[in-house]
């Protein structure tokens, strides 16, 4: 079972750049059942979040991180799977990701841009202006 403090280590790198959002060690441990995580040789290399909007039947897509040393690799695409697998087996029509980079891989892979209003009414009035991110959807089949 993957810690908190190894989903920590894999995304502070994105943090400190200000591609992921900064979580800490408590938040990971209330949500770590959230994660869906790829290893080799028991060292965490990919990891994101899927939370439960609880409205819309939607999913949010959270602190997706590979590792810098297997970047372009095509792990991020088998990390894809495993989200849109829990997704589908969590009866969710819908996953989204809010970004402020990467905006072509979330196209690559057959995300939608959509805009604040198709949010769920909890994440609208949340959305932060000033961050700027950008809105992905994909439907799960």
């Amino acid at each position: 079972m993957i810690k908190a403090e190894q989903i920590l280590t894999l995304v502070k790198p994105f943090s400190e750049d200000g591609k992921i959002l900064i979580r800490t060690k408590e938040q990971i441990n209330e949500n770590i059942r959230d994660f869906v995580y790829l290893t080799d040789n028991n060292q965490l290399i990919a990891c994101a979040g899927l939370k439960d909007c609880k409205e819309d039947n939607m999913g949010e897509i959270y602190s997706l991180a590979v590792s810098k040393k297997v970047q372009k690799t095509g792990l991020s695409l088998k990390l894809l799977e495993k989200i849109m697998f829990k997704a589908k087996a969590k009866k969710f029509s819908k996953v989204f990701a809010l970004t402020k980079h990467s905006t072509n891989w979330f196209i690559k892979h057959g995300f939608i841009q959509m805009s604040i209003i198709d949010l769920p009414q909890k994440h609208q009035v949340s959305f932060n202006q000033e961050r700027n991110s950008s809105i992905f959807f994909k439907n799960v089949n």
